[in-house]
């Protein structure tokens, strides 16, 4: 599930979320943690040999950036160790850190039961996150 389907409304969300903006909450009785196990990069927003220099924010907090940039495409996917704890009615955002100019929104999804993938696929990127029992 997308929470945006507009770029042009990205900005808002993105600061309303980093400011303490409020999203669906799931009753605390019915959550139950989660691993972010692995995040696969199947194509960057950044084109050449930079890459995406990745973060996640869950919660309005920032939880996990990516040590080194991350480069790759279809043909040539690439695994990214993630481990962070999550519970299952959050929603993660991922971003691409940019200097000087804003980071890049490359999309958000809800975490839906205790196993699965969420999916960002926002700005022209591909990226898989799978998630599983902590």
């Amino acid at each position: 599930m997308k929470v945006l389907a507009y770029r042009t409304a990205v900005p808002v969300l993105a600061a309303a979320v980093l400011a303490g903006g409020t999203t669906a909450a799931v009753p605390a009785a019915a959550q139950s943690t989660v691993n972010l196990h692995t995040l696969i990069c199947y194509e960057t927003e950044d084109w050449g040999a930079d890459g995406d220099e990745l973060y996640l924010i869950v919660n309005r907090t920032k939880v996990w950036s990516s040590a080194d940039s991350v480069d790759c495409d279809h043909d040539t996917p690439r695994r990214v160790a993630v481990n962070r704890k999550a519970k299952t009615g959050d929603t993660v955002y991922l971003y691409d850190a940019d200097s000087p100019d804003g980071d890049d929104f490359l999309g958000s999804d809800i975490i839906e039961g205790s196993r699965g993938t969420l999916v960002f696929n926002e700005d022209d990127a591909l990226y898989n996150l799978d998630y599983g029992p902590a």
